[in-house]
């Protein structure tokens, strides 16, 4: 949708199939206002600390309102009307909800190895305490991991800071450079959009398209 837009083409295929997976689940609206709220501020805030230049009044407003349009586009009710009313709501959220839960390990410790996948199995223990380091203590807490090792927070802040630094000097890039032109390895040969979602989902929907068409009576 980023690269595409929603309203036309593979971007609307992609919101459609996103709802066609949420709708066989049940999902309480708070929990896609936060989970939409994510997508807004974390981006922003990890540009303004570790990107080369922090982003502007506009560039804030145009994640909001674009990731506000795809909220309604899925049929999220009450989107906080206003980049900063959505910001505070989503705070208050994270302080009622945040804690430790079984669920949460399995999601953030399979997201952890994904993320460990891309290395050397040798530097996974490197690639672990490195995550650590970039989650605050509730993050840490919530997924039940290990507190980073000493100054790991600093070092990898100021690494990422000085690479900050030293892409400001690089000339402008000139064309996108959208994760979606990337090679991927999980389909290294490409992917159709209507084969994403989870498992049985995806097995449910092939056995009905397989399944003989009966004739009418």
């Amino acid at each position: 949708m980023c690269q595409w837009g929603y309203e036309n083409g593979r971007g609307r295929e992609a919101l459609e199939r996103m709802n066609w997976v949420h709708r066989h689940f049940q999902i309480d609206n708070n929990d896609y206002l936060y989970v939409l709220s994510t997508f807004i501020y974390e981006p922003l805030r990890w540009i303004d600390r570790f990107g080369w230049r922090a982003t502007c009044r506009n560039e804030k407003l145009a994640y909001y309102h674009f990731w506000r349009q795809v909220g309604k586009r899925m049929g999220l009710r009450d989107i906080p009307p206003t980049y900063e009313a959505f910001e505070a709501w989503a705070a208050g959220y994270e302080r009622a909800q945040f804690r430790f839960t079984e669920s949460n390990q399995k999601i953030g410790s399979a997201t952890r190895d994904l993320f460990a996948s891309w290395y050397p199995r040798l530097l996974a223990p490197v690639v672990y305490y490195a995550i650590y380091a970039l989650l605050d203590d509730a993050m840490i807490a919530a997924f039940g991991f290990p507190q980073p090792l000493p100054f790991s927070r600093a070092l990898a802040a100021g690494g990422l800071r000085l690479r900050a630094y030293a892409v400001r000097w690089l000339p402008p890039r000139k064309t996108p450079n959208f994760v979606t032109s990337r090679k991927n390895r999980t389909w290294p040969r490409g992917y159709q959009i209507g084969q994403l979602g989870p498992p049985r989902l995806i097995e449910a929907q092939q056995r009905k398209a397989e399944a003989p068409t009966l004739p009418d009576a």
